[in-house]
């Protein structure tokens, strides 16, 4: 049984300003801190969508007593995100290249402007661990990771905007 999760979170600024924030945040990564440490392996436009996979890590995020049950480089993960321009719509995936099937993550994230100084993104994420007895709460845990994540990530959006205000 995966573990699922929705959030919902506003802007005070247009639709465009937000998008253009998303895409600044990641120019300089040691300016935001909690930003999560990563590797740009790709990235590339393919119409409207830019396509960007990316390699990070969770293992140190994991709790200790939690970590003798997972393999060690099990939260070594790469995730491909394809970002819609035309629908402001993000789609990604975040997996554990050895075994796919030991992991999986998946998620939708819809920017939707709300009036002309007001947007919406909305996430729903669902992550799926297949492990034996430690499996659920493995699930749970990483979930909890991608809410403070995001939560984070929105902080960082909202000190962007104010920078260009």
């Amino acid at each position: 049984m995966a573990a699922r999760f929705t959030l919902v979170q506003h802007f005070a600024a247009p639709l465009a300003d937000v998008l253009a924030a998303r895409e600044r945040r990641f120019e300089d990564p040691s300016r935001h801190e909690g930003l999560k440490k990563q590797e740009v392996l790709e990235r590339r436009q393919e119409g409207n969508v830019i396509v960007t996979r990316r390699a990070f890590s969770l293992a140190d995020k994991l709790p200790d007593p939690l970590r003798k049950w997972v393999p060690s480089d099990f939260l070594q993960l790469t995730e491909t995100a394809r970002f819609d321009t035309a629908t402001s719509t993000n789609q990604f995936e975040v997996i554990y290249d050895k075994n796919p099937d030991r992991l999986r993550i998946n998620g939708t994230t819809h920017y939707i402007a709300e009036g002309p100084q007001s947007t919406r993104r909305e996430y729903d994420i669902q992550v799926a661990v297949n492990m034996p007895i430690v499996g659920g709460i493995v699930e749970n845990q990483i979930a909890g990771l991608f809410r403070k994540s995001i939560e984070k990530d929105h902080e960082i959006l909202q000190e962007i905007l104010a920078r260009k205000s």
